[in-house]
């Protein structure tokens, strides 16, 4: 262990400091508790040992000190002194001290409590590491359920809580939000055609496609669900999502997909609906899907491979 060793007694700090480096730790030693505590944010040792009588800050002062830097890791520290009334012992555990040892300390005493100190620093490692996988572990949770396997971008239920944080953000801002839902257009031939594998491809490419249209990081490219993809776009009337859309129709041509089955082109094209509206609170968040889906079926029965923008109107 790395072991922070304070005393005013020069001769304490080298004796006892020869036993613990004899047994294989590293001391960093201080004569007075201002410098241990200045030492302790520097070095981060795993075992602190203070002497209780020291100048310019004593040892019980020196251990609240360091209590109220250390965070959330709990550093050991044993305390060293001639007095060892039972006063003595409970002043120095009540200033955050986990032992207490009387002088002149005794080589086993010693070696036996810092062994035991050192079984609390392994243990405390342990708990460290765990916690730190136990967060990994539930940040690839949290991905999990809010990403797309298949494409990585946000999934439905990412959607669904995006849509409302932010039509309700609208509402506070008084500023336009738009919507946009688009679907590959014959995609089930395509799957038929080219087979599962090749659909999962296209799928990837038409969400790549769909992300470099929307520029802002603010715009949230969602997967809505099998073919069909969503775009959230904060801030934005209608004439300027019209304009995302535009980009994304030829983004995904510009990817030139070969669709040999497609009655609308020998390659992927998409329909898109577009609707924009001034979230309130007397307008309901589900009329603005409902009139984007609705533009989205406008698009499809028109002949796909285009943006129709339709405009809302409550249910």
């Amino acid at each position: 262990m790395r072991i922070l060793f304070a005393d005013d007694s020069r001769t304490m700090r080298q004796g006892l400091g020869e036993q613990m480096r004899a047994m294989g730790h590293e001391i960093v030693e201080a004569h007075d508790g201002r410098v241990a505590l200045e030492l302790f944010n520097k070095v981060e040792p795993d075992l602190v040992v203070l002497d209780v009588d020291m100048p310019v800050m004593n040892g019980y002062e020196t251990a609240r000190q360091i209590r109220a830097v250390q965070g959330h890791e709990w550093i050991p520290i044993i305390f060293l002194s001639g007095n060892v009334l039972d006063s003595d012992v409970a002043a120095g555990i009540d200033a955050g001290g986990d032992d207490y040892l009387a002088k002149p300390v005794s080589a086993v005493v010693l070696r036996a409590k810092i062994s035991a100190m050192q079984r609390i620093t392994d243990m405390r490692a342990r708990l460290v590491e765990l916690t730190r996988e136990m967060a990994r572990i539930n940040e690839g949770l949290r991905e999990e359920s809010t990403q797309d396997a298949l494409t990585g971008i946000p999934n439905r239920r990412s959607f669904d809580t995006a849509f409302n944080q932010e039509w309700n953000h609208a509402v506070r801002a008084g500023k336009p939000l738009a919507l946009i839902i688009a679907d590959v257009d014959h995609f089930k031939l395509f799957n038929d055609t080219y087979g599962h594998q090749k659909g999962d491809e296209c799928l990837r490419a038409v969400a790549a496609a769909m992300r470099t249209a929307a520029r802002r990081k603010v715009d949230m490219v969602a997967r809505y669900g099998g073919e069909e993809f969503a775009m959230l776009l904060p801030d934005t009337p209608a004439v300027s999502a019209l304009l995302v859309a535009g980009r994304v129709l030829e983004a995904v041509r510009g990817a030139r997909l070969p669709h040999q089955s497609s009655s609308t082109s020998d390659h992927v094209t998409m329909s898109l609906g577009v609707c924009a509206t001034m979230p309130c609170a007397e307008l309901k968040p589900e009329a603005l899907v409902n009139a984007a889906d609705r533009a989205l079926y406008d698009a499809k029965s028109r002949g796909r491979n285009q943006a129709v923008l339709r405009a809302l109107q409550q249910d």
